[in-house]
Parts: structure tokens; sequence; C-alpha cells
């Protein structure tokens, strides 16, 4: 069981100087500060809860600044004061957590929390030396001192050098840094010492992995827990007994499935070196493109202010949003902006919401950047833990970075689950390196991100006004790569419609739209707002379409065969596909049309709808098709999908005028 350390550390001169810390190895910290000044170290006490430890630190720093704010000096008898105070707000805290832990089955008779209060002052004298800012072995307070990190094989670099490049830019829970440096083949004889030293010298952070604060209320105080990888709070973070601390603990449930994040676990961030320290010919090797396409004219202009932000070194210009139609080729237009990073001796993540996406994209990205090391990272990939020049990643799995990548690429801003969830905008933006890039690629990119990026003062969709074409935050590509229009969507509104297909009633609009574009040697997309209505639809197209009926199927995101059934309609061994919204992104089928049956559902949001309209038409060979959204009844949605694609249309139509012939 490990167990934390809060110590005072005061230094005299003119001005004095008074800070807390909490260690889990104090001869670091002692051996730190001799290497750095004279002071001494007034220790409050220890627990094997760090985040009881933390809370106390910053309950202690904010009664020090208080106190010195008025000229009181750090005396013993005011150390004294501080260990009480410590003793108090930890009865309170084990109070507060026993009134909200009613849930928790193994229910304690005592305090919640163990803390133990430590009466010792220790001076320290500084020791000026040629190594200022190193911890030499001989030195340290205990057995090894910079001998603890051994590698099983003879490396040139110092052993410091290898554990921060392991670590570097990670953000990793205490056993997923331990399995790393196991599966890296290190050996550390006492890890947290020597991590605990990175943070000392502002190379790392640590934080308990669930926080807590007392929080003052007018009526009654309260305890406050919060995840510090995700951010969850509230019912998201479980009050428990934990058998690792011994103690009252809480873990959180929204990324459980990411490992336990708890009270009593470490959460450590190692920042990112300032250099890869690569050679010009490497980078140019890693940077070098090998892409036979072409750019149309709108597609060359958009790629290439987007490149221009990722080389703009103006700081406080990160974010920039690539709005591009489906079809407008948006991975291709990343291509420079990737070269642009990796030249510059930067790593690339490119985070995308679904494993599925990753998988197809990692290999695409591969051959167009074949002197690069990319890897595809999702809960089951076995080189998450790899390094890499390109990483492509689920959303998820960005959790486990920190400030580590120059350039970071979102696909799909405005699926879920990345869409209104702030985890994993919280993760993104942790995992862009100080003065790096975020960048946004969406074809419906939500209101807040157009708020936020397209140039003020102009209006956006959905308005009667122009839509800005570009700024130094933007640019809009609003036609395909191919210069042919988007389909439009036909609406129809269909009383009963629901009621009509459950008693195998005809529903003309649907019947004909499917056997007409299977008469026409073409496949179909059926769209359905729930599970429960696969079969169902199914089954009603197999019977009023027999000729074809062994050609159908259904799919959704449980279906265990769905990457089957999928790659058996990509190879056209099915024509008709009814499917969950799971197959409105990431999926192209050459010469097939959509139909929406219940467009007025929720589910269908506007961007939604453009998406599915957005599977019509995209190859060159074929870049027309039928797109029919059926309702039960009027709803908004369809409307505003017909109307973003028809605006769309227009602004790519007057673009051409404007260039003329080509």
């Amino acid at each position: 069981m490990r167990e934390y350390l809060l110590y005072i550390k005061a230094c005299g001169g003119s001005i004095p100087r008074v800070q807390t810390y909490v260690t889990p190895s104090f001869s670091v910290d002692r051996s730190f500060w001799q290497e750095r000044e004279g002071c001494v170290l007034h220790v409050i006490g220890k627990t094997s809860s760090l985040a009881l430890a933390f809370s106390l630190r910053a309950m202690v720093n904010g009664y020090l600044m208080e106190q010195v704010g008025k000229g009181r000096m750090l005396t013993d008898g005011y150390v004294k004061e501080l260990r009480e105070l410590a003793v108090s707000s930890v009865c309170e805290a084990s109070g507060l957590y026993g009134r909200e832990a009613v849930s928790v089955q193994d229910r304690r008779e005592k305090e919640w929390f163990s803390w133990e209060s430590v009466e010792e002052s220790v001076e320290v004298s500084y020791r000026g030396s040629k190594e200022s800012g190193k911890l030499p072995g001989a030195r340290l307070g205990y057995s090894g001192g910079r001998e603890l990190l051994r590698r099983s094989s003879s490396h040139e670099n110092s052993q410091e050098a290898v554990l921060r490049e392991i670590l570097d830019g990670r953000a990793l829970l205490w056993d997923e840094v331990e399995s790393l440096l196991k599966k890296r083949g290190v050996d550390v004889h006492d890890l947290s010492a020597i991590l605990h030293s990175f943070v000392l010298e502002n190379k790392a952070e640590w934080r308990p992995s669930i926080r807590f604060t007392v929080t003052k209320g007018w009526w009654r105080n309260r305890l406050e827990l919060v995840c510090e990888r995700c951010g969850s709070a509230g019912e998201k973070v479980e009050f428990t007994f934990c058998h690792t601390c011994e103690q009252g603990c809480a873990y959180c449930t929204a990324c459980l499935g990411m490992g336990r994040s708890k009270c009593c676990t470490p959460y450590f961030l190692m920042d990112v070196g300032s250099s890869l320290l690569r050679s010009a010919e490497h980078l140019q090797n890693v940077a070098r493109l090998e892409w036979a396409g072409k750019y149309s004219a709108d597609q060359s202009r958009a790629a290439e202010r987007a490149r221009c932000f990722v080389a703009n070194p103006r700081p406080g210009l990160a974010e920039f949003l690539i709005w591009a139609v489906c079809g407008a080729g948006k991975t291709e237009l990343l291509f420079p902006s990737v070269t642009e990073a990796l030249a510059a001796g930067g790593r690339v993540l490119i985070a995308t919401p679904r494993k599925d996406v990753v998988l197809e994209l990692a290999p695409r990205i591969q051959r167009v950047f074949p002197g690069a090391k990319v890897i595809a990272v999702h809960g089951s990939s076995a080189e998450k833990w790899e390094e890499s020049d390109i990483t492509i990643a689920t959303t998820h799995q960005v959790m486990r970075y920190h400030r580590r990548f120059l350039l970071v690429v979102l696909d799909e801003a405005d699926a879920f689950p990345y869409h209104n969830d702030p985890i994993l905008y919280r993760a993104l933006s942790r995992a862009v390196k100080k003065n790096g890039k975020l960048l946004y690629l969406s074809a419906t990119p939500p209101g807040y991100l157009q708020k936020r990026l397209v140039r003020k003062g102009r209006s956006t969709l959905g308005s009667s006004g122009p839509i800005p074409l570009f700024s130094d935050t933007h640019v809009l590509l609003p036609g395909r790569y191919h210069g042919a229009a988007l389909p439009v969507p036909k609406i129809l509104t269909v009383q009963g419609l629901h009621k009509r297909v459950q008693t195998d009633r005809v529903v003309a609009p649907l019947i004909d739209t499917v056997k007409h574009s299977l008469n026409e040697g073409r496949q179909v997309f059926v769209f359905v707002p729930r599970v429960d209505d696969i079969d169902r639809v199914l089954s009603y197209l197999q019977k009023w379409v027999p000729a074809h009926a062994g050609e159908m199927a259904g799919v959704h995101a449980a279906d265990p065969m769905r990457e089957e059934k999928v790659l058996a309609f990509r190879k056209k061994q099915y024509t008709v596909m009814v499917t969950t919204t799971i197959l409105e992104r990431g999926v192209t089928i050459p010469r097939s049309d959509v139909v929406v049956v219940g467009a007025e559902a929720p589910v269908f949001d506007e961007a939604s709808l453009v998406q599915i309209a957005g599977r019509v038409g995209r190859s060159v060979d074929d870049t027309s098709g039928s797109v029919l959204f059926l309702q039960a009844e009027r709803s908004t949605s369809p409307k505003r999908a017909f109307r973003q694609i028809s605006q769309m249309n227009s602004l790519a139509k007057k673009l051409a005028e404007q260039r003329g012939p080509s």
C-alpha cells in the first residue's frame, strides 16, 4: 500500500516563500531541494489516499496564502496549527463521505479516511554543485538512487532519457505506466520515486485519478468528486470502500472501460520533450507524400488554407475547421497539413469516432506516407502502446495522450460519440502539444463549431445570407471532387406510415423506389430509426419485392455479423441493406440509392439526414442517384437537410461560374 506525505516548503529571505507539496518519496524531495536552495520542510502528515492528500494540500495552500498576505510568519506554533487544521479537515471529509456513501456495502463504524499526523521539520542546506538540477544516486535517501532504472540491454542514452522517451506525451494511470514499461522491457525498482523526480523538475504532472474537494454551502457542506482523466462528476463517480488503500474511495464509471480511475491511483501526465531530435534526412523521409491523385481547383485552395494554418506560428491560432460536403474528398485534403506537421518534426493524430473507420483509414494513410510509422489505436488494438509518427485512433483512446501531437485532426466532429460529449472534447484538447494545432473535419459541423470558427459577422446555414467560404479559422468546400451536384432528397409524408408497414399494407413510394433502383442494377440503403424496426421493414420489403428477397439483409451496431454483412453489401452479395444510422458515414457504395423510413424520428436530425443523403452519387462514374425521405408526419429536420444540400449546390454552382470553363 502506497503512502503519500504532505509537507510545507518554507524558504527564507527578504520575502519568505512557502508552498505545499505531496510526495510518495520524501527523500527524493529532500535531495531535490538540497540541490537548489536552503529551506525548511515541515511535514504535516501522511495518508494512503492520494485524493485526500491533494485535497489537504489545496486547503493548506489557501490558508497559507491568506495568512502570509496578512504578514504572518511560518512559526512552529503556526505549523502546529496547520497540522491540527489538517486533522479537523480529514474528520469533516470523512463525515461528508459517510453521508454520501449510503450505498456502500462495507460500511465503516469509524472514520472513512486514514490520516497520520507527523510532527517533524527538516532543515535542508543548499549544496551547490556543477550537477545542479539532477539527483545523483549517492545523495538519495533510498536504495539505488538514480540506478533505480535499468534496461535489459545496454543503451547509450541516459536512463532518465529512456524513461522520458517511453512516457513522452502520455497521460496514464499508475497501472498503465507499469504495463507500458513492462512491454518495453524496462525494470524500475522504485517507480514512484523516479517519476516524482520528473514532477519536481516540472517535466511532468501527477494527480489523483479522482480528486475531491469540500465545497462550502449556505445550507451544508458537501463533498465533490471529479475524475481527472475524463472530467466526469456526480452520479458517474461511484463511492466504494477500497481494499487497495483500505479506506473510503471512489471510481469513475464513465471511463471505466479505459481502466479504473480512483482516488488512490496516481494519474501521471508527461510533457513532450522540446524536440524529437530527428535528422533532416529522416524528417524528409517521414514527411514524404506518395499520392498519385490530383486536386480540383477548389480542393487545392481548401487544402492549402489548412496547410497554411498548420504552418502558421501565430500564437492563439490553434483551431481550424475544414467544412467539406459529403464526397468532397476530406481525407485527401489533409495530406498537405500532415506533411507540414511531420516535416516540422511533430507527431500527428487523426481521431475518429468509430473503430471501423480507424481500421479503414490506417492503411490508406500508410500507403501515401510510406516513410512514416502509422498505427491504428482502438480498444482491442495491439499497437496502442507503440511509438508512431501518425496515430489513427478512436476518440476514447485519445484520453491516454498529453500534449503529444503537433497536429490533431478530428474527423467527423459532429458524429456520435464525440458530438456534445465534454469528456472527449477535453481529451482531444489535452492531446495537442503546446503551440500545436487542432483541425476539425466535417460535412455537417455542429452549431457551436460554426459559431466559434466561421467568421463572425457573416451568416451560417439556416440564414438567408451568404455562407463565408473562408477565414483565418475555416474553409468551406461546397462541391464534390467530381464537380457534380449533391443529390437533393425528395420528401414525402405518408399518413400512418409505420402502421402500414407493420400490417403489410402498401406504401407505394417505398415499394416503387426500391423496385426501380433494383431494376436499374443499383443497390439501396434503407435507413430506419430503431433497431426494432430493422426486421419489420426487412420482412415488409421481402414480401413486396419477392424477386430480390434473398438479396436483402439488416444490420445494426450490436449485430455480431456486422462486419461480414457490410462487406457482403460492398461486394454486391446484398442489394438492399436495412440499417440504423451506423451506416450514415464512412461507407461508399457505388451506384447506390437511399430511402429513409421514418425521417421524422428524433434520431434523424439535420446532420444525420445530410450524411445519409451523402451516401448517393459519390463515385466519379456515378454522380447521381435518388434520395427519398419518408415521414409519418411533417418534420423540420428533413426540410433543413433539404435546404442545406440545396444551399451547398447553389454555392458550388456560383464558384464554378466564377472560375469559368476549366
